[in-house]
């Protein structure tokens, strides 16, 4: 992850957690937890990419997997660890030396995070790469043609860069073929790509162009 990236996020790890306890980020979690997290069937070790402070990690630790989160903030990792539960552990590390880990997984999951990096092609190929065969990798991706992103880059315009500041080191879009396509490039395939939009009801979203891709792919043998 970009160092702007890295520096932005640092500032946010003391509340990030809090987040999910109410409006789109908790939205987001419990769409995880209801449409993408019985697609994954998680058992064995698995691997967040980009953890944060962990939330998704726990919630796949939930099912009873046992978790390494990887985070290139520090202060992220630090709250993740001070969240602690059961099987999980943090190391601080960059999406782009994942591909130096020396074990493999039986999945992974890689959430708002590709869209940060300069080479996100790169960095999907090598959290593949950590996956055993057959195994599934769940990732989130910004859609391209997103109503809400749209919305939020007018309001920027207007407001100024204080308005949603993510947006600076936030450097890819993505089509729902394109998201397929970087998928295939990294050796996986597509099992199912799922809409999701964290303000819209959920009624509206078939009319809506949804927020976010949540992609659930199989390493391809």
């Amino acid at each position: 992850m970009g160092a702007d990236a890295i520096a932005y996020h640092e500032t946010l790890a003391a509340g990030w957690s809090g987040r999910y306890a109410a409006g789109g980020f908790k939205r987001r979690a419990e769409f995880f937890s209801q449409d993408v997290l019985p697609r994954l069937s998680p058992q064995g070790d698995w691997l967040d990419v980009g953890c944060g402070s962990g939330v998704f990690s726990r919630l796949v630790a939930g099912t009873g997997a046992q978790v390494l989160g990887l985070d290139g903030s520090p202060a992220m990792v630090e709250a993740a660890r001070d969240a602690g539960g059961v099987g999980l552990r943090f190391e601080v590390c960059r999406v782009e030396d994942v591909g130096a880990l020396p074990t493999t997984f039986e999945g992974a999951i890689c959430l708002s995070v590709l869209e940060y990096l300069d080479a996100p092609d790169r960095a999907l190929a090598a959290i593949a790469g950590r996956v055993k065969p057959g195994g599934r990798v769940a990732v989130s991706l910004p859609n391209r043609g997103s109503t809400l992103r749209r919305a939020q880059r007018l309001v920027r315009g207007l407001a100024g860069s204080g308005a949603f500041a993510y947006l600076d080191s936030s450097r890819h879009l993505w089509t729902r073929a394109e998201a397929a396509e970087l998928a295939r490039g990294a050796g996986l395939e597509v099992e199912a790509t799922l809409g999701f939009d964290p303000v819209a009801p959920r009624a509206l979203w078939p009319a809506l162009s949804p927020s976010l891709w949540f992609m659930v792919a199989r390493r391809r043998g």
